[in-house]
């Protein structure tokens, strides 16, 4: 699978969407979401810094990059576009949170979905994360293959190129504290969805989520980390139509 970055800009257009994934993640992840943006609004469906190549370009990457590149995007998307709306997995709903407050008088809305205020790493991910690497992914699991076609960066047998990771970890961590902070000034119309089966982000993350009582927030019960199911996308879906 191509993890490559999908731009569709109209000098004319009043609306863009930005779509922000998340860490080791694709915007391919916002594939079925891009059918309900209409056809005249311009869409930026970014690829952060590191993602969608091999194992050490994503080593070498860091946090400052992907921070810088999301203000510079949305710079320059409200500076030609007077309503845009933010659609977010994961770390991208972090980024899109610090950065809605400098831009409030142009974002519109925002989605988030599966923001990891508080991290968990349940067995699951670490069997799919192990099967991913060495090419053993059960297809016949929904959220197995979810998980395999979510993450961008190639997998290298050569081990030792994972510790050039860690800093990446550690840098993740210290951004989701300040996140808990950042979601608090949220003043942007802003719809949550969590996942009650997510592998990576615990139920915990919805006590600093529902400390800000501006957001709307909903549960998709069924729902993992990166897979969906058919009920709670439809959730997902109508709350988009219902703005876009």
């Amino acid at each position: 699978m191509e993890h490559n970055e999908y731009i569709r800009a109209f000098e004319n257009s009043e609306n863009a969407v930005l779509m922000v994934h998340g860490f080791l993640g694709t915007p391919r992840h916002f594939d079925a979401f891009l059918p309900l943006i209409p056809d005249d609004w311009s869409v930026y469906n970014v690829l952060l810094d590191g993602h969608g190549g091999a194992a050490k370009d994503f080593a070498k990457t860091s946090m400052k990059k992907w921070r810088t590149q999301i203000k510079t995007t949305l710079d320059k998307i409200c500076k030609n576009h007077k309503n845009v709306y933010i659609i977010a997995h994961s770390m991208g709903t972090l980024l899109s949170i610090e950065f809605s407050a400098s831009h409030q008088d142009r974002i519109k809305a925002m989605f988030l979905l599966a923001s990891p205020l508080k991290v968990k790493v349940a067995p699951k991910i670490l069997k799919n994360s192990l099967n991913i690497l060495f090419d053993s992914v059960d297809e016949s699991d929904p959220y197995a293959l979810a998980t395999k076609n979510a993450t961008s960066v190639k997998t290298d047998k050569r081990l030792w190129i994972y510790f050039g990771y860690i800093p990446r970890f550690i840098e993740l961590l210290a951004y989701i504290k300040v996140s808990r902070k950042n979601i608090l000034s949220v003043d942007v119309p802003c719809h949550v969805f969590q996942s009650g089966k997510d592998e990576l982000v615990s139920k915990k993350a919805l006590k600093y989520i529902k400390a800000n009582d501006k957001l709307a927030v909903s549960v998709l019960e069924g729902s993992g980390h990166f897979y969906y199911t058919i009920d709670d996308f439809k959730q997902i879906e109508d709350a988009l139509k219902n703005v876009l």
